[in-house]
């Protein structure tokens, strides 16, 4: 794909710390070396944050992966399983996973393979749609204005390999420190090692491959011991940065190796000589110290022995006064106590007294009460007997009135009842008579109204 096709996404750009850049780049200058005849391609995970406001994002930290034929053949089982234990590590802290890096050494573009974008879907998903992937070709060094790298992601990762790719626009740290200059020098020194071990890869460490070198540069996690130095103007550093970072494989690889192995040599005899005079110097101190140490703590307890005494004094005469004092209170109190008791006791008394007597009264009184009403009680009780006397009576009464007075309505009832049944019965015979005239009446004026029309037309 042609470089100049490619569109560049217009929100947002990544920014990389010169400390993340030093990384990534320290570990494809490991894997890619001419003299050695070595041009393998490396892989590493990027740590850093998302801003709140913006779709910015700050890379703070690499983290070396693996090299090899297995960048080219996709993300293996060992890798991926990498991959997730950092993503645990990190899933409730700052900074996440926000990309990944791998190199393209001695390509004609920058660009994402298929195999890339198969990788790529592993960082960019609908959790982190703005993950992105940065291709190093340490080559493009060697071109004016060019740091070797770019930044691309997938235009839309829903379309997983078929989707194209768009550049994502991107920031480098400028050096604000001796620290960068010292990481050059560095950095040529371990170059001309037939195994230059500058930093360490994760499944390195993993997998327990041996190695006794500390990784260069530092990384954050590390204590920061730089100086850091303002430029009033600081476009001749980056100027000379990127002409040493062009001029830096033929410095190491090329023209001054013989001089860097010389120099090497002289630098180790002079580093023996001065570590001998360092651990005289250590030696001496140490004894020094330890003198010092002794007439301290000499002096300390001279100081602490007379201060003890001068703080025991005082305590005694403090005390001493206190105690004069208690037995003071302790007379004071006892002769207030006795009066208290004298006095309580005879309230108390008193109170009994007149509580008792009351009490006394109260009880004479309601004994009285009870009396009475007991009195009254057994006159009430023979009132109710005899008035409970007189009602049966009257009820007999009344049954026995009542049973006479049934007998006498009976005796009235009967004869009147006969009377009244015979009289019924000859009233309906009478009636039954006159309804037999009233319809031989009805006849006759039947027989009437039919004559009538008859003697009507006799009188015509």
């Amino acid at each position: 794909m042609n470089e100049s096709t490619i569109e560049t996404r217009e929100k947002g750009k990544v920014f990389i710390r010169m400390s993340v850049y030093k990384d990534i780049l320290t570990h494809v200058l490991r894997f890619a070396n001419t003299i050695f005849d070595s041009d393998e391609q490396v892989l590493g995970f990027c740590l850093g944050n998302k801003e709140p406001d913006s779709d910015d994002i700050d890379v703070i930290k690499a983290i070396p992966i693996t090299h090899g034929d297995q960048v080219e053949l996709g993300f293996s089982e060992k890798i991926h399983k990498v991959l997730e234990q950092i993503k645990e590590e990190v899933k409730d802290e700052n900074p996440t996973v926000v990309g990944w890096y791998h190199s393209h050494p001695n390509s004609d573009s920058f660009f994402f393979s298929d195999v890339d974008k198969k990788n790529h879907l592993y960082f960019q998903n609908e959790q982190n749609s703005l993950a992105f992937g940065i291709v190093f070709d340490h080559t493009k060094l060697k071109k004016n204005n060019h740091l070797g790298l770019d930044v691309f992601q997938l235009k839309n990762h829903k379309l997983g390999e078929k989707s194209g790719i768009v550049r994502v626009k991107y920031e480098i740290e400028t050096p604000k420190s001796l620290d960068f200059f010292r990481w050059v020098r560095e950095l040529v020194e371990y170059g001309q090692a037939k195994d230059p071990n500058i930093i360490r890869e994760r499944l390195e460490t993993i997998e327990g491959i041996p190695g006794d070198l500390q990784e260069i540069p530092k990384s954050v996690d590390q204590v920061d011991t730089r100086i850091d130095i303002n430029y009033p103007n600081i476009n001749p550093v980056i100027d000379g940065f990127k002409k040493g970072l062009q001029n830096l494989s033929s410095l190491v690889l090329n023209n001054y190796k013989s001089e860097l192995e010389l120099w090497s040599t002289e630098f180790n005899d002079g580093a023996l000589i001065g570590l001998d005079k360092i651990n005289n110097s250590l030696s001496e101190m140490n004894s020094r110290i330890n003198r010092g140490f002794e007439k301290v703590e000499n002096w300390i307890d001279l100081k602490f022995k007379e201060r003890l005494d001068e703080y025991k004094e005082k305590v005694e005469e403090y005390i001493r006064k206190r105690l004069e004092g208690q037995e003071e209170l302790k007379s004071n109190t006892y002769g207030i106590s006795e009066i208290l008791k004298s006095e309580i006791s005879e309230y108390l008394e008193q109170s009994i007294s007149d509580i008792s007597k009351s009490i006394k009264d109260e009880l004479n009184e309601s004994i009285n009460k009870l009396y009475e009403l007991s009195k009254l009680d057994t006159n009430t009780r023979e009132k109710i007997e005899y008035s409970a006397k007189q009602i049966s009576d009257l009820t007999n009464q009344i049954e026995n009135l009542s049973i006479e007075m049934l007998k006498g309505i009976s005796a009235i009832n009967h004869p009147f009842e006969i009377n009244i049944t015979t009289n019924l019965d000859n009233l309906i015979s009478e009636l039954e008579n006159f309804n037999e005239n009233f319809i031989e009446l009805e006849k006759l004026i039947d027989r009437l109204q039919k004559i009538i029309p008859d003697f009507r037309i006799i009188k015509k």
